[in-house]
């Protein structure tokens, strides 16, 4: 029975996350790539930040979802 509620639980939290993640996406979120741009890394930030504070987002959705948007450069950098 602890095994079925564990599943149904990892289940319905599956399911948030895949609405979370569809809500983030709707926002149209900017991509950032990474290399010397230090007022693109800023305009991102601010472009994420707004969107998790109309999203209501809390700290850990918020590195899960920012770290969906980075690509190229900044997706080696922080998968390291």
């Amino acid at each position: 029975s602890r095994t079925a509620d564990r599943e149904a639980q990892e289940a319905r939290r599956g399911g948030e996350d895949e609405l979370r993640l569809e809500r983030f996406m709707n926002n149209k979120p900017p991509i950032f790539k990474g290399g010397y741009d230090s007022d693109g890394a800023k305009k991102w930030i601010e472009g994420i930040e707004r969107i998790f504070g109309a999203m209501r987002c809390l700290d850990e959705h918020r590195v899960l979802l920012g770290g969906y948007v980075l690509h190229d450069e900044a997706d080696h950098w922080w998968g390291n």
